[in-house]
């Protein structure tokens, strides 16, 4: 977790049982894994075959997603993102991430400082993840 989390546990059987008592959650949780695996579809195709750009750019719309606070035109991701955070999640090296990173400021496509990035440009930075 990059951010300060609670974490619930349930065991294994208790939600086997949620499950069968109650279908609604059971449909819930296929819908959600069926999700993940097709977002796990997209990242290893971005992996494989996306370059270093596309990769970074996918790596960053996937936390505009997921923790993303809009601010105005913009959108925040107020986390201590490292650029060996970034480089990890998106299978490259701190250096290649900073590059980009660079670039991306440069642009105009993002800002950001110690513990932040804000998302300036969010359809060019789609954009740059389709290639």
């Amino acid at each position: 977790a990059l951010t300060v989390a609670c974490v619930l546990s349930i065991s294994a059987d208790d939600f086997r049982a949620v499950m069968q008592r109650h279908p609604v959650v059971a449909l819930a949780v296929l819908d959600d894994l069926a999700h993940r695996l097709e977002q796990s579809r997209q990242r290893v195709t971005h992996l494989s075959a996306g370059t270093v750009d596309q990769r970074v750019a996918a790596a960053l719309l996937r936390l505009v997603d997921v923790v993303g606070e809009p601010q105005g035109s913009a959108i925040l991701l107020q986390l201590p993102l490292t650029r060996a955070d970034l480089g990890s999640m998106s299978g490259t090296t701190t250096e290649s991430a900073s590059r980009v990173m660079s670039r991306l400021r440069q642009d105009g496509v993002i800002e950001s400082g110690r513990r932040w990035t804000s998302v300036l440009d969010v359809e060019r930075l789609r954009a740059l993840a389709r290639g």
